[in-house]
């Protein structure tokens, strides 16, 4: 048949009704030949291959001011070229069915990924990571699209990525599959490995001291992959999912050999004191302790009006006045929860579940109180699933986690129905009870707590915002419920023998205007705007200001040095407030504060001072980290000579 009678019969085939394929189609559009031929059936290639490009390029061009980075470093786009030649490569070597497929997924898979980082950091400032998905659940059912602002050119964006993938997998011709193809997806899949490893190896393998000035290297950034943004811009899209499930998996730890960093950890902490008498110690000594983590509740909005219960204790309290908390992870309730228990900074990545569910923690706030004979409980209105709470406390020594279910709570949004764990609480000769709030948890506006307290609010603060009303409505419901544990702990004559301690968990971004909130507690930027509540009431102290800046590292060290339990803190990243050490907070950024001077890394000056003050905090969190990373305890076997108590 002669080409000709092809075109012709292809042309009867589309006028009469069997319908010819896209490709069909383009290839009638230019002359006929074998060279013809050849350019057409390569158009599908270059098409997957801008698709996977321009995706990238526009995610880093529309979001390049996330980092202090350009669109135009050569890493990301080395990387990025790398990755669109594997792509390539493979959907050369599949079969024309199973490469059509894969070709539109590979794209839709990551189109989506990008409008969730989008999503993300619209909200939080943060990109997604997978190491986010333990803390997935928290809030999940409570989730609301207000939270999420994504720019229309990403949907856009998106969009066209896709089509153009759908469009290059119909453009795939009908042909046999032969040497030819094979070989090129082969090449393709091996320079595109190969330009991975060397950017890989450029970045991995450059020496980086651990020093907190060693922030702004590319080098640093990728090895360290915490601060997202810098991070993303670093790598672009493709290497950063590659890396980011990688160290978020833990399995490069599987494969390290880390008996010199169990032997580091060892003599960093050999050269610290194990115990630091002070003014505070043994205070509280065989006093019960209830100590509250409040979800949300901000400085702000410890008022007489919305709080009155909260008000009366914090006037009769030790106040923490410069008390900061930052958070490490994307989780802030739990980031906050597991620094308080354990005392350790948490891994960025490689941080999943696994560690607190079973790594071995005798330095744990419930277990220094266990020793003690106290009977430790931990109280939450959500599910013992959310974060394994049931097991993770469990773990870190609780005799046993109660949800809002466990105790009858008649509803979980609402705080007030703690109270129905009053005996629970105070079960034992000496108890230690951890209690999370929960109802200042966003969302806000339509919310059951809002509907039930927002006219009363309303005609309190009559010239306020709608949103300040709702936070206040939210925090009323989690003072009625501090009102009614201290009214039953009264009547039981269990008040002067029992200590109470509050804390926030994170600043309120539940607002989802942080402008707002610095107007309403007077920060002034981003790390300022983590200033927070934490105070404990004492009935034999009363109120004591303590003005040393301290940061949710420094709670657990300090209860310990009230209650004079008898543990090692010579482990713990923080410091007793009433001790000559710590006295700053170390912000997400690698910035600090210590009363007398803020460092924002990247601006400030870093004159001799500020280096050797670097350097401790660089030590204390990489050492921190790697305790919960490898385990330390349990696989170094040193407990019996940290462990003094036991």
């Amino acid at each position: 048949m002669t080409t000709l009678e092809k075109d012709k019969k292809a042309e009867e085939q589309a006028d009469g009704g069997v319908r010819a394929s896209i490709y069909e189609r383009v290839r009638g559009l230019f002359p006929r030949g074998v060279v013809w031929d050849e350019i057409i059936g390569c158009v599908w290639a270059v098409i997957f291959f801008a698709d996977m490009y321009a995706l990238d390029a526009l995610f880093r061009v529309i979001y390049r001011g996330a980092a202090l980075t350009t669109p135009g470093l050569w890493t990301p786009n080395v990387f990025t070229l790398s990755w669109c030649a594997v792509a390539l490569g493979a959907a050369l070597l599949l079969p024309r069915a199973v490469s059509r497929v894969f070709v539109v997924a590979w794209t839709s898979v990551f189109s989506v990924m990008m409008l969730v980082h989008c999503g993300l950091y619209g909200f939080s400032g943060k990109f997604f990571s997978f190491s986010d998905i333990m803390f997935a659940d928290d809030g999940a059912e409570f989730f609301d699209f207000s939270y999420i602002s994504i720019r229309k050119i990403m949907f856009i964006g998106a969009f066209l990525a896709i089509v153009g993938a759908v469009f290059a997998s119909l453009m795939m011709p009908k042909k046999r599959y032969s040497w030819v193809r094979a070989a090129a997806g082969a090449a393709a899949v091996i320079v595109g490995a190969v330009g991975i490893k060397l950017t890989h190896d450029s970045l991995a393998k450059q020496y980086v001291a651990v020093s907190w000035d060693s922030y702004a290297q590319n080098a640093d950034i990728y090895q360290s992959f915490t601060d997202t943004p810098k991070s993303m811009m670093l790598c672009g899209l493709y290497q950063y999912t590659a890396r980011d499930a990688w160290l978020s998996s833990g399995i490069d730890t599987l494969f390290a050999d880390d008996g010199d960093v169990l032997d580091s950890i060892e003599e960093y902490y050999s050269k610290r004191p194990e115990h630091a008498e002070t003014s505070m110690t043994g205070v509280c000594k065989g006093k019960n302790l209830i100590l509250v983590q409040m979800e949300a509740i901000d400085s702000w909005m410890l008022t007489p009006e919305s709080m009155p219960n909260l008000y009366k204790l914090y006037n009769e309290s030790i106040v923490f006045e410069n008390h900061y908390a930052p958070t490490y992870l994307a989780g802030g309730t739990f980031n906050t929860e597991l620094m308080v228990n354990l005392g350790f900074f948490p891994p960025i990545y490689g941080g999943k579940t696994g560690i607190y569910a079973g790594n071995y923690f005798p330095l744990s706030l419930p277990n220094a109180f266990n020793a003690e004979g106290y009977l430790s409980r931990s109280f939450h209105n959500g599910w013992a699933e959310t974060y394994s709470r049931g097991i993770v406390h469990k773990n870190w020594g609780y005799e046993r986690y109660y949800s809002g279910d466990d105790i009858g709570m008649p509803d979980v949004f609402f705080d007030s129905g703690l109270i129905e764990g009053f005996d629970l609480m105070t079960e034992g000769d000496k108890f230690f009870s951890f209690i999370v709030t929960y109802s200042g948890h966003g969302n806000y506006p339509g919310s059951a707590v809002s509907g039930k307290y927002y006219q009363k609010f309303a005609e309190i603060y009559p010239d306020a915002e709608d949103i300040y009303i709702h936070s206040m409505a939210h925090a009323y419901e989690t003072d009625v419920f501090i009102g009614e544990l201290v009214e039953r702990l009264e009547e039981a004559g269990l008040r002067d023998d029992t200590v109470l301690a509050f804390y926030s968990d994170h600043y309120n971004y539940y607002t989802l205007d942080d402008a707002l909130v610095m107007k309403y507690k007077g920060a002034f930027d981003e790390r300022t705007i983590e200033h927070v509540l934490f105070f404990i009431n004492d009935t034999d102290i009363g109120y004591m200001p303590a003005d040393k800046v301290t940061s949710s590292i420094d709670i657990l060290p300090t209860l310990v040095d009230m209650f004079g339990l008898g543990v090692n803190a010579q482990y713990y990243a923080g410091d007793s407030a009433f001790s000559d050490g710590g006295g700053y907070v170390i912000f997400e950024d690698n910035s600090w504060l210590d009363g007398e001077r803020y460092y924002i890394a990247g601006q400030s000056e870093t004159d001799e001072e500020a280096a050797a003050r670097n350097r401790e905090i660089s030590d204390r969190m990489y050492y921190s980290q790697r305790i919960l990373l490898h385990d330390y305890f349990a696989r170094r076997g040193s407990w019996d000579d940290a462990d003094k108590s036991k």
